[in-house]
C-alpha cells in the first residue's frame, strides 16, 4: 500500500501523527471502505493484516502520537474531576483527521469503520451516543469497562439514538484479563496475588460481556462477543482488531 503521512500539533499542544495507507489501485467508483485506528501500534496490527489477506479492499487511517501519549485524556470525558477531552479529540476527528484521510484519496463515506482497543474502545462507544452517524460499525477490544466506576455500563443503560440502533458494534476481550496467564503464574507469590486482586478487580471479561448483552437488548438480536484466546490485555487488541476488520470487509 502507498502511504501519507500528517504531523499535527493541538490547540492544546499535543503532537499528533497521523497515517493513512491505501491500495496502489484505481479506487471502486463508491471510494475506498474506510477503517480507522486509534493507536500506531494497533494500526500496524491492521494494516498488516489488511496487506496480507485483503490488500485491495480498503484504506487504513492510523491515528497516535508523535511524542508523549494523551490517551487518557483523549479518550475519556469529562467526570468527576477527571480531565477527560474526549469532546476536543472528537471534534479534531470531525473537523481535521477524516477531512485530511479524505482528501488524500477516494474514501466511500458510507463506508467506514472505527477500531479501538482499551481506552479507544471507551472512545468509541461513547460515539454511539455521540456522533453515531460518523462511523457506520465498530471493532471495540477489551474497553476500559472499570474507567470511571464503570462508566460505560452507566452509558449503554441509556437509550440509544435511533441512528445507533442499527450499528454493529464486535466486543472482545483477552482469556486472561480476568485471571492469571501463563507468564504470570510464575511470578513471586506475593505479586502474583496482587496482580490476581487487581485483575478480579477490574472484571475485564465479564465487564466486557455485559457491555455486550446491554447492547444487545436495545438493537436486538445475539451479543456480538468473544473472547481472544492466550492473550492478556496488551496482547487481545493486537490480535481482535485485524479479525474484526477482516470481518467487517467480509459483510
Amino acid at each position: 500500500m502507498q502511504l501519507e503521512h500528517l504531523d499535527f500539533l493541538s490547540p492544546l499542544g499535543r503532537q499528533y501523527r497521523l497515517t493513512l495507507a491505501w491500495p496502489h489501485a484505481f479506487a471502486p467508483a463508491q471510494g475506498w471502505p474506510l477503517v480507522c485506528v486509534l493507536d500506531l501500534p494497533q494500526f500496524e496490527a491492521v494494516l498488516a493484516a489488511c496487506e496480507k489477506q485483503a490488500p485491495q479492499a480498503c484504506a487504513v487511517l492510523g491515528i497516535g502520537y508523535s511524542g508523549e501519549s494523551w490517551r487518557d485524556q483523549d479518550f475519556t470525558p469529562a467526570l468527576n474531576g477527571e480531565a477527560g477531552h474526549a469532546s476536543d479529540f472528537l471534534a479534531m476527528m470531525q473537523d481535521v483527521f477524516l477531512p485530511w484521510a479524505y482528501a488524500q484519496t477516494p474514501l466511500n463515506p458510507q463506508r467506514r469503520l472505527l477500531c479501538g482497543h482499551s481506552l479507544g474502545g471507551l472512545f468509541a462507544l461513547q460515539l454511539l451516543y455521540q456522533q453515531p452517524e460518523l462511523f457506520d460499525a465498530l471493532v471495540v477490544s477489551s474497553p476500559s469497562v472499570w474507567w470511571g466506576d464503570e462508566f460505560l455500563a452507566r452509558l449503554l443503560a441509556q437509550a440509544l439514538p435511533n441512528a445507533a440502533l442499527t450499528t454493529p458494534v464486535q466486543f472482545s476481550v483477552g482469556e486472561y484479563e480476568q485471571s492469571l496467564g501463563p507468564a504470570e503464574e510464575v511470578l513471586p507469590e506475593d505479586k502474583r496475588e496482587q496482580r490476581r486482586l487487581r485483575l478480579q478487580e477490574r472484571r475485564m471479561v465479564d465487564g466486557t460481556r455485559e457491555l455486550a448483552q446491554a447492547l444487545a437488548r436495545q438493537q436486538g438480536g445475539e451479543p456480538r462477543f468473544r473472547i481472544v484466546p492466550g492473550c492478556n490485555h496488551s496482547q487481545s487488541g493486537l490480535a481482535a482488531l485485524p479479525q474484526g476488520c477482516l470481518e467487517w470487509l467480509a459483510d
